[in-house]
This record gives structure tokens, C-alpha cells and sequence, in this order.
């Protein structure tokens, strides 16, 4: 009688293989797709991004954000074209829920490339691209920062490319 169940018990666990294989299958392009629209959305986001602002005495400066392949740059220049604050590290893009985030890690700070050193946090913010092609990020929500370091909405527009 043994013998009657093992062409079934084979069946049962060929068919469960080719179920197993069709999820794991399934999971893999799920997993392609979603790394290609981060890639995009990575691409998307190279080159450089500015945004100008106004602090609380009134004085204008700008805020940079250059991005290439999975590195940044960021700086905090003044009205007079002195940099106040760069750093740099790795930048990538994920999902949280229904949000795209941008998370800045592994990032070394201070007043040049020069004079930077590794500082211990990761940035996580939230982004949406504009239809007018700006780059809206929502800054500083991630965790509780010091006083100057608010949360905000920044509108970041790319700069144009010089003609070669």
C-alpha cells in the first residue's frame, strides 16, 4: 500500500516546487521593480539642487544639495558666497509607507570638504517631485534635532546645465 502513496507524496512535492518557485519567482520581479524605480528615482534626483532661504535676522543664503550615483554633497552658503556649513556622505532613496524617502547617511560635516569630520546620525526625509519639476523635501521630522535644526518644507530647483 506504501508503495501506491509515493507517486502522490512525489506529486504533492513536485507541485509544491512549482509553487514554491512561482512565489519566489514572483518575489524576485517585485524586487527588481521596485530597486529599478529607486534607481530612477535616484537618477532623477543627480545633479544639483538649490533652494534660498531666509533665516530669523533676515539674512538670505542658499542651501545645495548635489547628488551623484549614491553620494551628496550638501552646503549652507551665505549671501556673500562664503560656505557656513558641507557635508557629504551616502544618499539613497526608499518607501515608507506611501511616502519616498531620501536618507543621508555615513556623513562627514563641517565648514569645507577640508575641515569635515564623520558625524554620528543618518537624515531621513520625506520627498515628492513637483510637476513644475522642483523637488519638495520635508526636513528635520525624522527625530527630535537641536534648535537650529527645525523641521521644514523646502522647494529645491535643479540647476540648469551648462551647454558643452
Amino acid at each position: 500500500m506504501n508503495h501506491l502513496r509515493e507517486p502522490t507524496n512525489n506529486l504533492k512535492k513536485t507541485k509544491m516546487k512549482k509553487q514554491i518557485l512561482s512565489i519566489v519567482s514572483v518575489l524576485c520581479l517585485a524586487v527588481a521593480f521596485s530597486s529599478s524605480a529607486f534607481s530612477e528615482d535616484l537618477s532623477m534626483l543627480a545633479g544639483k539642487w538649490s533652494v534660498q532661504k531666509t533665516n530669523e535676522d533676515g539674512q538670505r543664503f542658499s542651501q545645495v544639495i548635489e547628488i551623484k550615483k549614491d553620494k551628496f554633497t550638501f552646503k549652507v552658503v551665505g549671501a556673500d558666497g562664503e560656505t557656513r556649513l558641507y557635508a557629504e556622505g551616502d544618499v539613497k532613496v526608499d518607501k515608507a509607507g506611501p511616502f519616498k524617502t531620501v536618507i543621508f547617511s555615513n556623513i562627514k560635516a563641517g565648514q569645507s570638504s577640508s575641515d569635515s569630520s564623520p558625524i554620528d546620525d543618518t537624515y531621513t526625509s520625506i520627498y515628492r517631485m513637483g510637476d513644475d519639476g522642483t523637488w519638495l523635501v520635508v526636513m528635520n521630522f525624522d527625530k527630535d534635532r537641536d534648535e537650529q535644526q527645525k523641521p521644514a518644507l523646502d522647494a529645491y530647483h535643479k540647476a540648469k546645465q551648462a551647454q558643452k
